[in-house]
């Protein structure tokens, strides 16, 4: 049930608008008091912030991270694309392969302890270029696998269709003898 207001009408889930009842307000100047301004010459000094000590140490000799992996992959050109081009390793795509590697073939990852003592996921460049470089063996074979099934498929739809029109030739000559 509306609410009449005024001249306005207020429902049920809208906001009526405010009135603006501003007041004219007369003021002199002389009424006005001078603030004094901080002299501009003087300046604060700031406080030197302790500087933070880094978060992760560094890694034994040899241990990448994910991310590190990343930049060797890209330089190496070790990934390519559906059309065979080189293209940069994206961390995303490590972290995704690390996530989903497969059991038989798990992701060479260990615990180590960097220089500042935190225990760090990583592992071994070499192993994960190894990985990696099997990774692209099992594509390249599901690829070869995939095209010949295609090619095997489109074989037999091939003799398929070939016996459907030798059996409908042979139903023709049927019934012309007859």
């Amino acid at each position: 049930m509306p609410i009449k207001v005024g001249d306005q009408i207020a429902k049920k889930g809208y906001k009526m608008a405010r009135r603006n009842d501003a007041v004219d307000v007369d003021f002199d100047e002389s009424e006005v008091e001078d603030v004094a301004v901080a002299d501009e010459t003087e300046t604060v000094e700031k406080v030197a912030k302790p500087k933070k000590e880094p978060v992760r140490g560094d890694l034994p000799e040899g241990y990448v991270t994910p991310i590190g992996l990343a930049k060797v992959l890209t330089e190496r050109g070790l990934h390519q694309n559906r059309e065979g081009e080189t293209v940069e390793v994206r961390p995303q795509m490590v972290y995704s392969y690390i996530k989903n590697a497969s059991k038989e073939d798990p992701f060479p990852m260990e615990t180590v302890t960097d220089s500042l003592g935190h225990d760090r996921q990583a592992f071994p460049l070499e192993n994960g270029v190894a990985w990696w470089e099997r990774k692209n063996e099992r594509a390249a074979a599901r690829k070869v696998s995939a095209a010949a099934k295609k090619e095997a498929k489109a074989a037999r739809a091939e003799a398929k269709a070939a016996e459907e029109a030798e059996g409908a030739e042979e139903a023709t000559e049927a019934v012309e003898a007859e």
